[in-house]
Protein backbone atom coordinates (compact mmCIF):
# COMPACT_ATOMS: atom_id res chain seq x y z
CA UNK A 1 0.00 0.00 0.00
CA UNK A 2 1.05 3.14 -0.78
CA UNK A 3 0.72 4.61 3.09
CA UNK A 4 3.39 1.57 3.86
CA UNK A 5 5.82 2.55 1.21
CA UNK A 6 9.42 3.46 1.43
CA UNK A 7 11.95 4.92 -0.39
CA UNK A 8 14.79 2.69 -1.29
CA UNK A 9 16.68 3.42 -4.20
CA UNK A 10 17.81 7.11 -5.55
CA UNK A 11 18.93 7.84 -8.73
CA UNK A 12 21.14 10.88 -9.41
CA UNK A 13 20.89 11.53 -13.45
CA UNK A 14 23.40 13.63 -15.71
CA UNK A 15 22.88 14.95 -18.83
CA UNK A 16 25.48 16.15 -21.26
CA UNK A 17 26.18 19.72 -22.50
CA UNK A 18 24.30 20.61 -25.56
CA UNK A 19 21.03 18.52 -25.76
CA UNK A 20 19.51 21.34 -27.84
CA UNK A 21 19.61 18.89 -31.12
CA UNK A 22 18.66 15.95 -29.00
CA UNK A 23 15.24 13.90 -28.53
CA UNK A 24 13.55 15.77 -25.20
CA UNK A 25 12.54 12.30 -24.06
CA UNK A 26 14.99 9.93 -23.14
CA UNK A 27 14.35 6.32 -22.45
CA UNK A 28 15.43 4.20 -19.63
CA UNK A 29 15.73 0.82 -18.52
CA UNK A 30 16.25 -0.92 -15.82
CA UNK A 31 15.76 -3.94 -13.72
CA UNK A 32 15.83 -5.42 -10.68
CA UNK A 33 18.23 -8.55 -9.51
CA UNK A 34 18.46 -10.26 -6.01
CA UNK A 35 21.57 -12.00 -4.21
CA UNK A 36 21.68 -15.86 -5.25
CA UNK A 37 18.86 -15.36 -8.14
CA UNK A 38 19.13 -17.35 -11.24
CA UNK A 39 21.00 -15.54 -13.64
CA UNK A 40 18.89 -17.26 -16.34
CA UNK A 41 15.90 -16.55 -14.51
CA UNK A 42 13.73 -14.02 -17.19
CA UNK A 43 13.81 -10.66 -15.19
CA UNK A 44 11.08 -7.77 -15.38
CA UNK A 45 12.46 -5.11 -16.71
CA UNK A 46 11.23 -1.09 -16.14
CA UNK A 47 10.78 1.26 -18.80
CA UNK A 48 10.98 5.24 -17.74
CA UNK A 49 10.73 8.30 -19.56
CA UNK A 50 12.32 11.05 -18.72
CA UNK A 51 11.91 14.39 -20.01
CA UNK A 52 15.24 16.45 -20.76
CA UNK A 53 14.72 20.21 -21.06
CA UNK A 54 17.33 23.19 -20.89
CA UNK A 55 14.73 25.33 -19.00
CA UNK A 56 13.17 24.72 -15.46
CA UNK A 57 9.41 24.79 -17.17
CA UNK A 58 7.01 24.37 -14.18
CA UNK A 59 3.74 25.47 -15.32
CA UNK A 60 1.72 25.47 -18.59
CA UNK A 61 -0.58 28.40 -18.39
CA UNK A 62 -3.23 29.29 -21.27
CA UNK A 63 -4.44 32.76 -21.70
CA UNK A 64 -7.24 34.02 -23.64
CA UNK A 65 -7.47 37.36 -25.04
CA UNK A 66 -9.64 39.80 -23.40
CA UNK A 67 -12.26 41.81 -25.45
CA UNK A 68 -11.77 39.25 -28.78
CA UNK A 69 -13.87 40.97 -31.55
CA UNK A 70 -16.53 39.26 -33.40
CA UNK A 71 -15.41 38.50 -37.21
CA UNK A 72 -16.29 41.17 -38.85
CA UNK A 73 -16.22 43.73 -35.55
CA UNK A 74 -13.90 47.34 -36.20
CA UNK A 75 -13.31 47.19 -32.48
CA UNK A 76 -9.21 46.25 -31.81
CA UNK A 77 -9.11 42.76 -29.74
CA UNK A 78 -7.61 43.42 -26.35
CA UNK A 79 -4.89 42.26 -24.13
CA UNK A 80 -3.96 38.64 -23.35
CA UNK A 81 -4.71 38.39 -19.53
CA UNK A 82 -5.21 34.58 -17.66
CA UNK A 83 -8.67 33.90 -16.60
CA UNK A 84 -9.49 33.50 -13.17
CA UNK A 85 -10.53 30.23 -11.53
CA UNK A 86 -14.13 30.82 -11.63
CA UNK A 87 -15.62 29.25 -14.26
CA UNK A 88 -18.22 31.72 -14.63
CA UNK A 89 -15.55 34.39 -16.12
CA UNK A 90 -14.89 33.16 -19.33
CA UNK A 91 -18.60 32.56 -21.76
CA UNK A 92 -19.45 32.33 -25.18
CA UNK A 93 -22.42 33.27 -26.41
CA UNK A 94 -23.41 31.03 -29.07
CA UNK A 95 -24.89 32.80 -31.84
CA UNK A 96 -23.50 30.65 -34.59
CA UNK A 97 -26.62 28.84 -35.30
CA UNK A 98 -28.66 31.67 -36.04
CA UNK A 99 -26.24 33.07 -38.16
CA UNK A 100 -23.59 30.71 -39.71
CA UNK A 101 -20.82 32.37 -38.55
CA UNK A 102 -18.29 31.00 -35.88
CA UNK A 103 -17.53 32.62 -32.53
CA UNK A 104 -13.56 32.06 -31.39
CA UNK A 105 -12.02 32.91 -28.40
CA UNK A 106 -8.24 33.40 -29.20
CA UNK A 107 -5.74 31.39 -26.91
CA UNK A 108 -2.19 31.08 -26.47
CA UNK A 109 -0.62 28.78 -24.42
CA UNK A 110 3.21 29.94 -22.49
CA UNK A 111 5.67 28.17 -20.43
CA UNK A 112 6.40 29.41 -16.62
CA UNK A 113 10.02 29.03 -15.55
CA UNK A 114 11.05 28.41 -12.26
CA UNK A 115 12.32 32.02 -11.60
CA UNK A 116 8.83 33.21 -12.55
CA UNK A 117 10.02 33.84 -16.50
CA UNK A 118 7.33 33.61 -19.01
CA UNK A 119 8.59 32.07 -22.40
CA UNK A 120 6.94 31.07 -25.72
CA UNK A 121 6.55 26.69 -26.19
CA UNK A 122 9.61 25.79 -28.57
CA UNK A 123 7.17 22.62 -29.55
CA UNK A 124 3.54 22.14 -31.07
CA UNK A 125 1.26 21.44 -28.19
CA UNK A 126 -1.34 19.15 -27.64
CA UNK A 127 -5.00 19.75 -27.22
CA UNK A 128 -8.70 18.55 -27.02
CA UNK A 129 -12.24 19.39 -25.92
CA UNK A 130 -13.88 17.11 -23.76
CA UNK A 131 -17.55 17.58 -24.88
CA UNK A 132 -17.23 18.44 -29.29
CA UNK A 133 -21.15 19.01 -28.76
CA UNK A 134 -20.74 21.94 -26.88
CA UNK A 135 -17.21 23.49 -27.51
CA UNK A 136 -14.52 22.91 -30.27
CA UNK A 137 -10.87 23.44 -30.13
CA UNK A 138 -8.49 24.55 -33.81
CA UNK A 139 -5.78 22.01 -34.42
CA UNK A 140 -3.42 24.51 -33.93
CA UNK A 141 -4.77 25.31 -30.45
CA UNK A 142 -4.54 28.77 -31.00
CA UNK A 143 -9.16 29.17 -30.36
CA UNK A 144 -11.48 28.15 -28.72
CA UNK A 145 -14.49 28.56 -30.96
CA UNK A 146 -18.30 27.56 -31.56
CA UNK A 147 -19.12 26.97 -35.66
CA UNK A 148 -23.18 25.91 -35.50
CA UNK A 149 -23.03 22.09 -35.45
CA UNK A 150 -22.85 22.17 -31.58
CA UNK A 151 -26.37 20.84 -30.42
CA UNK A 152 -26.67 22.47 -27.13
CA UNK A 153 -25.04 24.70 -24.55
CA UNK A 154 -23.28 24.12 -21.09
CA UNK A 155 -21.54 24.82 -18.11
CA UNK A 156 -18.00 23.81 -17.46
CA UNK A 157 -17.46 23.05 -21.03
CA UNK A 158 -13.89 21.91 -20.84
CA UNK A 159 -10.73 22.11 -23.30
CA UNK A 160 -7.44 20.75 -22.41
CA UNK A 161 -4.30 21.43 -23.40
CA UNK A 162 -0.90 19.94 -22.97
CA UNK A 163 2.91 20.31 -23.89
CA UNK A 164 5.17 17.28 -22.85
CA UNK A 165 4.38 16.36 -19.15
CA UNK A 166 2.56 19.81 -18.59
CA UNK A 167 -1.26 19.91 -18.58
CA UNK A 168 -3.61 22.73 -18.15
CA UNK A 169 -7.33 23.79 -19.13
CA UNK A 170 -9.68 26.09 -19.82
CA UNK A 171 -13.62 26.01 -18.46
CA UNK A 172 -16.11 27.74 -20.33
CA UNK A 173 -20.36 28.35 -19.90
CA UNK A 174 -21.69 28.33 -23.57
CA UNK A 175 -24.99 29.55 -24.06
CA UNK A 176 -26.83 28.01 -26.96
CA UNK A 177 -30.29 29.24 -28.58
CA UNK A 178 -33.31 27.32 -27.41
CA UNK A 179 -35.15 25.56 -30.74
CA UNK A 180 -37.79 26.66 -31.97
CA UNK A 181 -37.77 30.20 -31.73
CA UNK A 182 -40.34 32.92 -30.81
CA UNK A 183 -41.83 35.23 -33.06
CA UNK A 184 -43.70 38.23 -31.60
CA UNK A 185 -46.39 40.34 -33.60
CA UNK A 186 -46.99 43.54 -32.31
CA UNK A 187 -50.35 43.19 -34.23
CA UNK A 188 -51.76 39.53 -34.95
CA UNK A 189 -55.19 41.38 -36.99
CA UNK A 190 -54.10 43.37 -39.61
CA UNK A 191 -56.91 45.12 -41.70
CA UNK A 192 -56.98 47.41 -44.90
CA UNK A 193 -56.84 51.03 -44.58
CA UNK A 194 -60.23 52.43 -45.79
CA UNK A 195 -59.80 55.43 -48.25
CA UNK A 196 -56.44 55.09 -48.52
CA UNK A 197 -55.44 53.08 -51.65
CA UNK A 198 -51.66 53.19 -53.50
CA UNK A 199 -50.91 53.48 -57.23
CA UNK A 200 -49.86 50.67 -58.93
CA UNK A 201 -50.25 47.55 -59.92
CA UNK A 202 -49.76 44.69 -63.14
CA UNK A 203 -52.62 46.52 -64.63
CA UNK A 204 -51.48 50.03 -64.41
CA UNK A 205 -49.19 49.95 -66.90
CA UNK A 206 -50.69 51.38 -70.24
CA UNK A 207 -50.57 49.32 -73.32
CA UNK A 208 -50.80 52.30 -75.76
CA UNK A 209 -51.60 56.25 -76.27
CA UNK A 210 -54.67 57.54 -74.14
CA UNK A 211 -56.80 60.37 -73.40
CA UNK A 212 -56.28 62.35 -70.41
CA UNK A 213 -59.75 61.25 -69.18
CA UNK A 214 -59.31 57.50 -70.04
CA UNK A 215 -55.67 57.52 -68.55
CA UNK A 216 -57.19 58.86 -64.92
CA UNK A 217 -59.44 56.12 -65.17
CA UNK A 218 -56.90 53.59 -65.78
CA UNK A 219 -54.75 54.76 -62.92
CA UNK A 220 -58.26 54.84 -60.61
CA UNK A 221 -58.66 50.44 -61.73
CA UNK A 222 -54.63 50.39 -61.47
CA UNK A 223 -53.91 51.04 -57.46
CA UNK A 224 -54.46 48.56 -55.05
CA UNK A 225 -55.40 48.82 -51.14
CA UNK A 226 -53.26 49.44 -48.70
CA UNK A 227 -53.25 47.14 -45.50
CA UNK A 228 -51.41 47.96 -42.06
CA UNK A 229 -48.55 47.15 -40.81
CA UNK A 230 -47.00 45.64 -37.39
CA UNK A 231 -43.43 44.77 -36.19
CA UNK A 232 -41.75 41.53 -36.31
CA UNK A 233 -39.67 40.38 -33.62
CA UNK A 234 -37.69 37.28 -33.26
CA UNK A 235 -37.25 36.19 -29.48
CA UNK A 236 -35.01 33.11 -27.92
CA UNK A 237 -34.09 31.79 -24.67
CA UNK A 238 -29.99 31.26 -24.46
CA UNK A 239 -29.45 28.37 -21.78
CA UNK A 240 -26.93 25.89 -20.93
CA UNK A 241 -27.29 22.24 -19.24
CA UNK A 242 -25.26 21.62 -15.93
CA UNK A 243 -22.15 20.02 -16.08
CA UNK A 244 -23.38 16.51 -14.49
CA UNK A 245 -25.75 16.26 -17.41
CA UNK A 246 -28.77 16.88 -15.27
CA UNK A 247 -31.76 18.26 -17.55
CA UNK A 248 -31.96 21.35 -15.56
CA UNK A 249 -30.87 23.85 -17.74
CA UNK A 250 -29.65 27.30 -16.48
CA UNK A 251 -30.97 30.57 -19.07
CA UNK A 252 -29.30 33.84 -19.79
CA UNK A 253 -29.72 36.04 -17.80
CA UNK A 254 -32.68 34.33 -16.30
CA UNK A 255 -35.67 31.81 -16.76
CA UNK A 256 -37.84 35.12 -17.48
CA UNK A 257 -36.27 36.73 -19.90
CA UNK A 258 -35.60 36.56 -23.59
CA UNK A 259 -33.01 37.68 -25.68
CA UNK A 260 -34.04 39.83 -29.29
CA UNK A 261 -32.51 38.22 -31.98
CA UNK A 262 -34.35 39.68 -34.75
CA UNK A 263 -30.99 41.58 -36.35
CA UNK A 264 -29.54 38.27 -36.08
CA UNK A 265 -32.10 36.14 -38.51
CA UNK A 266 -33.43 39.03 -40.43
CA UNK A 267 -32.26 37.82 -43.85
CA UNK A 268 -33.13 34.23 -43.69
CA UNK A 269 -36.42 35.35 -42.44
CA UNK A 270 -39.43 34.65 -44.60
CA UNK A 271 -43.10 34.46 -44.63
CA UNK A 272 -44.95 31.16 -45.05
CA UNK A 273 -47.35 32.06 -47.67
CA UNK A 274 -46.76 35.52 -49.58
CA UNK A 275 -50.49 35.83 -50.92
CA UNK A 276 -51.38 36.55 -47.24
CA UNK A 277 -48.51 38.97 -45.74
Amino acid sequence: RAADSAAFLHLDLAVENGTGGLAPARPLTWQVEYPGQDPEAQKDKLVWEIQVSERDVRALVPLVQVGAPHPGSPHPAGPWAQPRSAPQELEILNTAPLTGVPRAVPVKLVAVEAGGGVAELTEPPGCESADKQVLQVSDACDAVFVGGKESRGARGARVDFWSRRLHASLRFTVWAPLLPLRVQLGDTALEQVRGWRLPGGPESAPAEAEEPGEEAERRARGCRPQYQRTAVRVLAHFVAHQLDGGRHLAYLPGPDWLLDVTHLVASRTRVQDPRVA
